[in-house]
């Protein structure tokens, strides 16, 4: 970690655990990219067990930082400090809880859409903790249980199909927007099914190209046919897309045991 982004990464620790809310700070990767990428930023998930300032009080906390936001639909805030991007994303230890609970009876899809939650505390650096949750919270993520992936995959599929359905129909319909918002969710389907098929935690769409490239197990033909569904030319119009994204289906459903 590069000295001035630890620098501002220790400075928003010792405000934050003085709060007697919070239970673990888990600081994610974006803060290990240059500070000139367009992703760059210090972001930090913040793991709450009881109250927390309100978001008057943690502007008053964050003394030193410029331009402070405070999401009025969630519990998150943007700032600059040193010059640097700063993301406070607070969380609360008993949904988390009660999402992991939940993977037992499979019932955590319907609270928790796709695993990138489980993504960001298994792939974050924990920074801070006051005492043992996150232990916990990581060795549950490292013991899930046999039917996990494949259930996981199995929405998946059912999403895949769904959505080359639509993919069809917008084609036939000569609907553009239609079709592309159809694409748009196929694209996401295949990948989250293909990060699961390799049992990894879906990062965010931001990650998708880098992560991909990197997984084991693919589909024969997949770089070319995710690349031509990726491209924007006259050669492939919506309905040769369609066939195209046929294929793609077809070959990670083949993937699959």
């Amino acid at each position: 970690m590069k000295a001035k982004v630890k620098k501002v990464v220790d400075q928003i620790v010792e405000i934050l655990k003085e709060w007697n809310g919070v239970e673990a700070v888990v600081l994610q990767h974006f803060a290990e990219k240059d500070i000139y990428d367009p992703n760059f930023s210090v972001t930090l998930d913040v793991f709450r067990k009881g109250e927390i300032p309100d978001k008057d009080k943690r502007q008053v906390h964050f003394k030193d930082a410029d331009f402070f936001e405070s999401s009025s639909t969630s519990v998150k805030d943007r700032f600059m400090l040193s010059d640097l991007p700063v993301r406070i994303s607070y969380k609360d230890t008993v949904r988390v809880d009660a999402v992991l609970n939940a993977i037992e009876g499979n019932s955590w899809m319907s609270m928790e859409r796709g695993t990138y939650l489980f993504h960001r505390i298994a792939t974050g650096t924990v920074v801070w903790t006051r005492g043992d949750w996150i232990k916990a919270v990581l060795s549950k993520l490292d013991s899930l249980p046999e039917d996990f992936w494949s259930t996981w995959i199995d929405s998946c599929n059912h999403r895949i199909d769904h959505f080359l359905g639509d993919i069809g129909a917008s084609s036939i319909k000569e609907d553009e927007l239609y079709f592309r918002l159809s694409l748009s969710g196929f694209l996401k389907a295949v990948a989250e099914c293909l990060f699961a098929v390799n049992q990894v935690f879906e990062p965010g769409p931001r990650d998708y190209s880098a992560a991909i490239g990197l997984l084991e197990n693919l589909p024969d033909g997949f770089k070319a046919n995710w690349g031509s569904l990726l491209r924007e030319d006259g050669e492939l119009p919506m309905d040769r897309k369609r066939e195209i994204a046929s294929l793609l289906a077809r070959s990670v459903f083949a993937l699959q045991p």
